[in-house]
């Protein structure tokens, strides 16, 4: 059985109640796992925050949405930063950001705003591309220029079809009225242009497999990739 997620929630960090009512419809809607975005300066006061969907059987994962102006700023701020979170996810604005973030084994997700037109997903970034490509469904169906946004999504899922790349579907809601179903989220993503199957890993074996292999980094469990401890030895008196 599918255990189905939504990395991308970003209610307001001060809004306790609006984050319970996205919880209950959570859980309505048969999601699992969830990625909460919690900037570094509230991350030490997060635990309500937290609490508020764990109180509704919901796992949650802690987030970090990075928006760097430069390589030096994402690398810089992925040394100070990753072992705090269970998921990173690199905004990639520009190409001298693009081609660091693809590489790096930090980052757990990459995603290329569409107000950004000339800054795509291109078939040269997806060649060396260890992250995960997010799609978020607030971005295709809200704002203007609809159609231009829908070929970039167009597009980019055929490169990283094309690439082996693993897909995310997410939504970004920061309040109840914004979320949708994993299956919903998965529909739209096959209408686009992802097999079914793809569409489906998007929203639960991609997404989960971030989760749980970070938590297993963040416990000091995995070495390095492909490498983890199973059992440290005891200790003769």
């Amino acid at each position: 059985m599918r255990s189905y997620a939504d990395l991308h929630l970003s209610p307001p960090m001060d809004n306790i109640d609006n984050a319970r009512s996205m919880a209950n419809v959570l859980t309505e809607l048969h999601t699992r796992i969830v990625g909460l975005v919690v900037p570094p300066e509230r991350l030490p006061s997060s635990q309500p925050m937290v609490e508020a969907f764990e109180n509704a059987g919901l796992e949650v994962a802690r987030r970090l949405d990075l928006r760097p102006r430069s390589r030096e700023e994402l690398l810089r701020k992925l040394g100070r930063h990753r072992r705090e979170y269970e998921i990173i996810s690199v905004e990639c604005r520009n190409p001298s950001v693009s081609r660091v973030a693809v590489r790096d084994r930090r980052v757990d997700i990459v995603h290329f705003p569409k107000e950004e037109p000339g800054n795509l997903f291109r078939a040269r970034l997806a060649e060396t591309c260890r992250a995960a490509l997010e799609f978020n469904v607030s971005e295709l169906i809200s704002g203007p220029r609809f159609e231009a946004r829908l070929r970039s999504f167009k597009r980019e899922i055929e490169t990283a079809y094309d690439a082996s790349i693993d897909v995310i579907g997410s939504t970004n809601a920061a309040n109840p009225y914004g979320l949708r179903s994993p299956r919903d989220v998965a529909g739209l993503l096959h209408l686009i242009g992802l097999s079914l199957d793809a569409a489906l890993r998007s929203v639960s074996d991609n997404a989960v497999t971030i989760v749980k292999t970070n938590r297993q980094r963040l416990g000091g469990r995995q070495l390095e990739e492909g490498v983890a401890v199973l059992r440290r030895p005891t200790r003769r008196a």
